[in-house]
């Protein structure tokens, strides 16, 4: 699954910078960021330390915020700095007695404060990421349905809907694990993404 969200955000990328109006690529692109986000939630649950984890993410947002600028000529936050914001504000979220409601202004002020700013894929990033690190099974895709139903209303983009793909494999906890093998090298994984940002961008120069 690393190896299908690094090509279909490839893809993605590439019909953003040199073919904006063929919506093919732009389809294909939308698997990437449901996987990308379904290994933070996994990540979130297997690392040793959340702070950690949470400092490693923004280290590769502010790696990766140049070119992200660069090649989409815009200052909003890159997906990783929402990741990253997304896992601090469910952390601190966690840490709090569950029987606390105001626990849940926590995520809800993130969400807020994302979308003012101007973070890619904004509130609804993190919204996906609690999909996926609290849901299981069949509610999986629903809340993910409902999830894309909300975000078309607010963001008139229906290629999102194609998104829900990669929940309905995440939805059975045995169809993971076999499409893991072989698992990408760990410097590949977290240095994929500002590289190919910044080799587009170069490539852009080239080939305009």
């Amino acid at each position: 699954m690393q190896w299908i969200a690094m090509l279909t955000m490839l893809i993605d990328h590439i019909g953003i910078v040199w073919f904006p109006d063929s919506p093919v690529w732009r389809i294909v692109g939308r698997l990437a960021f449901p996987i990308y986000t379904w290994y933070v939630a996994l990540g979130m649950s297997r690392t040793r330390s959340l702070p950690n984890y949470i400092r490693r993410l923004a280290w590769l947002a502010l790696a990766s915020q140049i070119p992200f600028s660069l090649l989409f000529n815009t200052w909003d936050v890159n997906v990783i700095g929402t990741f990253a914001v997304s896992v601090f504000a469910l952390y601190w979220m966690e840490k709090m007695p569950r029987n606390n409601p105001l626990r849940y202004l926590i995520p809800a002020a993130a969400a807020v404060l994302m979308e003012w700013i101007g973070f890619d894929y904004g509130a609804y990033g993190l919204l996906l990421l609690a999909v996926y690190r609290y849901a299981e099974g069949i509610a999986i895709p629903a809340l993910h349905f409902m999830l894309n139903i909300a975000y078309l209303l607010w963001h008139p983009a229906p290629i999102q809907m194609f998104s829900i793909a990669p929940s309905l494999v995440f939805a059975s906890p045995g169809a993971v694990r076999p499409l893991d093998r072989p698992p990408v090298p760990r410097w590949l994984w977290r240095s994929f993404y500002p590289v190919h940002l910044a080799a587009l961008y170069i490539l852009a120069a080239v080939i305009p």
